[in-house]
């Protein structure tokens, strides 16, 4: 389901974590859009390469909580804020528990949808 409002695309994120469903997470981004990945803040660009980088945190994750925090909206950008915390466990089995803040710029499509330009979901 794409995103009706820059303010909807948090929670699509924590639906789609716990759909287990990397590919309606995908289908939040732009074509080109970008995921910055912890820990050393490597840049993703291109759907191609989200996709990669979203592999192995969604076989890890088993359930995400995600609360935006706040939205600054010009036009047909905007930058959401938004704390996250996910759980599962790791390739050895070991308990994953992680909490942060992110940032997402996201920009209105032409059908009035928004889609992920930027995401760094520990740079807030």
């Amino acid at each position: 389901m794409p995103a009706q409002r820059p303010e909807d695309i948090s929670g699509l994120i924590a639906e789609a974590f716990n759909a287990n469903d990397p590919q309606a997470m995908l289908d939040l981004y732009e074509p080109d859009g970008i995921l910055v990945t912890p820990p050393d803040g490597a840049q993703k660009v291109g759907l191609d390469a989200v996709a990669e980088a979203l592999q192995p945190m969604f076989a890890a994750i088993s359930a995400a909580a995600i609360t935006m925090t706040s939205v600054l909206r010009s036009g047909d950008l905007a930058m959401t804020h938004a704390d996250w915390h996910l759980v599962g466990k790791n390739e050895d089995g070991e308990p994953v528990d992680l909490t942060g803040k992110g940032t997402v710029v996201s920009r209105q499509q032409p059908d009035g949808t928004w889609r992920i330009v930027f995401d760094d979901p520990v740079g807030a």
